[in-house]
């Protein structure tokens, strides 16, 4: 019986991910892909004059165990743990991200805090039910006074949607564990220690993926071009 291949088009995040863990199990994968130069999607690694650029560049972060394994598998001399700064403008003031509780209360000031602490306790006491989307999630989290502070407009302007159009459920994975509760137990934690790098050379993460999955048997093809025939509405695509 002939196997048949996988086809996945898009050499983005989610389609090299896919196609490498096919090809680890042995089933013929093929990826289309766009970009002539780049593989990676919104996610890819650029160079310029020597230098490596990450476009919309992130820290990397997961909760779950299977993720960080899987990375420090595909890259296992460059996932490095390093602080973190982040930091909100609001004010005239900075504040850390995700917030230090202490700091932020005496940064806003007496009135502001106690208001705030009251917001907390309100809807601990009386959460949304069910809540539907970003805002209502954060709330009960926080309270309405601090989601409007910090959360809602970074949010709006980081993905350019109103923070009721945009779902509980990304939300909570988003912002997994994070609470006024919790960023206070945090700040009494002792932080890890970072892992400085030692070759000075950085390996791509999306195109080492692609190399591993051609070594595993996989094949990647780029589209230069495609026309429509509108009689059976059809994409037909001219590949190299």
């Amino acid at each position: 019986m002939v196997q048949k291949t996988v086809i996945i088009i898009g050499a983005g995040p989610a389609g090299l991910t896919a196609a490498y863990l096919l090809s680890q199990k042995g089933i013929p994968v093929t990826v289309l892909e766009a970009d002539p130069q780049y593989v990676g999607g919104i996610s890819k690694t650029v160079t310029y004059k020597g230098f490596h650029f990450d476009i919309g560049g992130h820290r990397f972060f997961s909760k779950s165990k299977e993720v960080e394994d899987f990375w420090t598998e595909i890259l296992p001399n460059d996932m490095l743990v390093r602080p973190r700064l982040s930091r909100i403008y609001y004010s005239g003031k900075f504040f850390s991200y995700p917030l230090k509780p202490f700091e932020a209360l005496i940064k806003l000031g007496i009135f502001k805090s106690i208001l705030c602490v009251i917001s907390y306790f309100k809807y601990k006491l009386f959460p949304k039910k069910n809540p539907k989307n970003f805002e209502d999630w954060v709330t009960n989290q926080f309270g309405k006074r601090l989601f409007n502070i910090f959360f809602k407009t970074y949010t709006e302007k980081v993905w350019g949607m109103n923070c009721k159009d945009i779902s509980a459920d990304w939300a909570a994975q988003r912002i997994k564990g994070l609470s006024l509760l919790s960023a206070v137990l945090n700040a009494f934690k002792p932080k890890p220690k970072s892992r400085e790098k030692m070759n000075g050379y950085y390996f791509r993460p999306w195109k080492t993926m692609l190399v591993r999955t051609i070594n595993n048997g996989g094949k990647s093809f780029y589209i230069k071009g495609r026309h429509r025939d509108t009689i059976p509405s059809l994409w037909t695509s001219i590949n190299e």
